[in-house]
């Protein structure tokens, strides 16, 4: 049970990254992307369904949640979080995020301070994240649900 839980809190994590990084590549719309073109902001577009989970200064954490991504670096993010045993329902927040050509990405809160990185899979239809900061170590899994239009 408490391994789930903590893969369940490092996916939530990882999508937050996700949600929060800063892009410095150009702008290719995910429909139009072939498994050669270099990946960028808007190679994440859309909502994603994610885990994450790990360890925390509280104790394990384990999150599932909704992410979505505007394909322009802005995202938010509304999930259900166990840390420790305690739980928080529809939490909610915005965040930035950025994809380099390479699908390696950052993810940033709203202030600009980085919290998680991720690398993004089969041409923006998935994302795994990692996030090491504040004591905590957490990883997550993202799959995309649908696009935004």
């Amino acid at each position: 049970m408490k391994s789930a839980q903590a893969r369940l809190s490092l996916g939530l994590v990882m999508a937050i990254a996700v949600g929060l990084l800063v892009g410095v590549s150009p702008a290719v719309r995910a429909e139009e992307r072939n498994a050669d073109s270099p990946c960028s902001n808007a190679t994440l577009n859309g909502s994603y369904g994610f885990y994450r989970t790990g360890s925390t200064p509280a104790g394990p954490l384990v999150a599932i949640g909704l992410l979505s991504f505007d394909g322009k670096g802005n995202s938010t993010v509304i999930q259900n979080i166990s840390r420790n045993g305690e739980f928080e329902f529809d939490v909610t927040f915005p965040g930035l995020y950025g994809v380099a050509a390479d699908c390696t990405g950052k993810g940033f809160t709203p202030e600009g301070v980085e919290f998680v990185r991720l690398v993004v899979v089969d041409n923006g239809k998935g994302f795994y994240i990692f996030s090491e900061s504040h004591g905590n170590a957490i990883y997550g899994v993202g799959t995309k649900i649908h696009t935004d239009r």
